[in-house]
């Protein structure tokens, strides 16, 4: 029974990131082809237009990008050649050594504009009934 349940667990959670994959998936591609953008440049500009001041350091992207710091460095650097005034890097002032990344108001326009779209396409697709039968059957919550 034991391992009845623990694949019962494993399955969901395969399900899980399978609908996961989808959802990112239709993103990316929805991203790409209204702004240019991938879907981890879209969370480096929607993080920044969260954050006070609209500024954060590349040490703070990384972990909520979830890429590693020469990655987001290398998004920065994307968005600064495309030339497109979205981003600014700072020298931080109380440490010479790190760098702040900001968005500029062009860059919070484009940002809410994208967020328009990919709130739209999680509305789409994202398969909210499905999510929420397999959480309860993963948790073993009763079903309402």
């Amino acid at each position: 029974m034991k391992n009845s349940l623990e694949g019962g667990v494993i399955t969901g959670w395969l399900s899980l990131t399978h609908i996961q994959m989808k959802v990112a998936g239709e993103l990316e591609a929805k991203l790409q082809e209204s702004f240019g953008w991938s879907l981890n440049e879209f969370y480096l500009m929607y993080f920044l237009s969260e954050a006070p001041e609209k500024k954060l350091r590349l040490q703070q992207l990384e972990s909520m990008v979830g890429l590693s710091q020469s990655a987001v460095s290398r998004l920065v650097s994307r968005f600064e050649a495309r030339g497109c005034g979205v981003l600014q890097r700072t020298v931080c002032d109380d440490d010479r050594r790190s760098i702040y990344t900001s968005l500029t108001p062009i860059g919070q326009e484009k940002v809410d504009r994208a967020q328009v779209t990919v709130n739209e396409v999680l509305h789409e697709v994202f398969p909210r009934a499905e999510i929420k039968l397999l959480l309860e059957q993963m948790l073993d919550l009763p079903q309402q």
